[in-house]
């Protein structure tokens, strides 16, 4: 049996499928297809996990601009 077919049968969604079949090549038949399953929700949660940091340095922003407003207040 293929392993596209096992992850199926084990229950696993479409979309899952898709992303496990990118790491197919280290899927290994002598050991339960749970095992490779894990593997592959560990591996893409750390790629997630890269893509949520990067989008968040992109959101950081400069307030050092805001406390030259207050400062200006204070000379009126």
């Amino acid at each position: 049996m293929d392993l596209k077919q096992q992850l199926i049968d084990f229950g696993c969604g479409a979309e899952f499928v898709e992303i496990a079949l990118g790491y197919a090549q280290f899927y290994q038949p002598e050991h339960d297809i749970e095992h490779f399953i894990e593997y592959v929700e560990e591996e893409y949660a750390k790629i997630e996990e890269a893509e949520e940091i990067k989008k968040m340095d992109k959101e950081i922003v400069d307030a050092s601009g805001l406390f030259e407003e207050f400062e200006s207040e204070d000379q009126l």
